[in-house]
């Protein structure tokens, strides 16, 4: 058995929750014009952003809090801040509206399978993310002992099935023998197949992992960013047309988003409440979530991270690494102006 073999059924897995499964993903929208930071200086663009997993995802937090703190507003701008329930979606949105933050692979993927109007103008969370939960009561309690344990992940060919591969590998488990990789879909899919015993293991990451650690339902297993050092998680694009067109706007948006991560780095008495309004979570886990933030986010483009996200999409068979010309999607100019 080889470890992409596997797929729980997403009715299955919502079905042993007790949840509803005939609606569609709902993608959530925050307007990014209020909050208490500062006075605006009269709109000068109004439009949309596209966000991966904005509420559950800690490469967002900056959006959130320079929603809530008005840094937006402060630079003349009216943005509509719209959750994507997964990176090719949210690669999607940033084709339409023409500025957002995917996953970084899924929009290299893209690019090279035809959007060639997609442009990487920042980066974001330059760390690997995705941490592995299991229940508080478990009996694991180191990777090793994942022989003969089966590991939720998101779908076959995700950076999350990546991830449990390559560290599975890397502690002697070779994948589909000692250990099985489940393709169940998002976090909240995960941990429910986890809780319901269909998998010993769930992927996650913060904020939704710190909930559930806070509650007493779960422990961390393992943390990639232990094994996995060099990556770049999220990153800002933005189409040739909307950059030819919204310079400035492309300045301003990186100017707020470089203000947020300051406020998250610097003041987080600040920062912190801002997330926990604006995210629907306690301040608690927000200042948790916001220190674990601090040590990874930048709008600098890191090539040597861009370069080893490149090489794991060749080997998860979703692009050519030979192929990419990084310096034809990369446009560095904003983010050396920030």
């Amino acid at each position: 058995m080889r470890p992409h073999d596997t797929t729980v059924n997403r009715r299955q897995v919502l079905a042993a929750f007790g949840w509803g499964v005939g609606g569609v993903v709902l993608l959530g929208a925050a307007s990014a014009c209020g909050g208490s930071g500062g006075g605006g200086a009269g709109s000068s663009h109004q439009g949309e952003v596209a966000v991966t997993h904005m509420e559950t995802n800690i490469s967002a937090v900056p959006f959130l809090v320079a929603a809530e703190l008005g840094y937006y507003r402060d630079e003349g701008l009216e943005l509509d801040l719209v959750s994507f329930p997964g990176g090719t979606d949210t690669v999607r949105g940033v084709s339409t509206m023409g500025l957002g933050m995917p996953a970084t692979l899924p929009a290299f993927t893209a690019h090279q399978k035809g959007q060639r109007d997609l442009r990487l103008i920042a980066g974001c969370d330059n760390r690997a993310r995705a941490v592995f939960l299991v229940p508080a009561d478990s009996e694991l309690h180191s990777i090793e002992q994942l022989r003969g344990k089966r590991i939720a992940a998101s779908q076959p060919g995700s950076i999350t099935t990546y991830f449990a591969t390559r560290i599975a590998r890397e502690v002697g488990l070779t994948p589909g023998q000692d250990v099985e990789i489940l393709h169940v879909g998002g976090t909240t899919e995960a941990w429910t197949a986890t809780t319901q015993g269909l998998a010993d293991v769930a992927w996650s990451f913060p904020p939704t992992s710190e909930v559930l650690i806070s509650e007493g339902k779960a422990r961390q297993l393992f943390d990639t960013s232990d094994y996995v050092t060099s990556w770049t998680d999220t990153t800002h694009w933005a189409t040739q047309s909307f950059i030819d067109d919204h310079p400035d706007t492309i300045a301003a948006f990186l100017r707020a988003q470089q203000r947020a991560i300051d406020t998250i780095s610097g003041d987080l008495e600040t920062a912190a409440p801002a997330y926990a309004r604006r995210g629907g979570i306690s301040l608690e886990v927000a200042r948790s979530v916001l220190r674990q933030a601090a040590d990874g986010l930048d709008l600098a483009i890191d090539r040597a991270a861009v370069d080893e996200v490149i090489r794991a999409g060749g080997e998860l068979g979703q692009i050519d690494p030979t192929a990419v010309d990084v310096d034809s999607i990369v446009i560095a100019d904003f983010v050396e102006g920030v």
